[in-house]
């Protein structure tokens, strides 16, 4: 006997923007902030003028934002680990004076590895 599966979008919708559903990702962003902060590098203090503001500008951000689904702009809680420093974007990806450390990508990498 086969069995089917019927979507209840609005349902779906309503988890997607629940109040438990927010504190869920922003959890999931704040245990990944130590691990950010451990593995961003800092600069030596004689050549470097603000040695330490790369690991020291992580935070986490939560709001909503709107996604098009199936043509429609809806709704979805999100949680964000992110970088603040002006530099974030180099020291991530590299540039010609800065190399590639790709902190958020490894930060990630060691949140799976962890939970499993």
């Amino acid at each position: 006997m086969m069995s089917t599966y019927r979507a209840h979008f609005m349902g779906t919708r309503k988890l997607l923007l629940h109040p438990g559903m927010a504190v869920a990702v922003v959890a999931a962003a704040t245990t990944m902030q130590p691990i950010a902060e451990s593995l961003s590098p800092v600069g030596d203090a004689e050549a470097d003028p603000h040695p330490g503001l790369y690991r020291g500008s992580w935070r986490v951000a939560t709001g909503t934002k709107s996604v098009r689904y199936r043509g429609r702009p809806t709704k979805r809680v999100y949680g964000r680990l992110e970088n603040t420093a002006r530099y974030a974007r180099d020291v991530e990806y590299g540039s010609r004076r800065v190399r590639r450390y790709a902190v958020a990508r490894r930060t990630v990498d060691a949140a799976v590895s962890r939970n499993g």
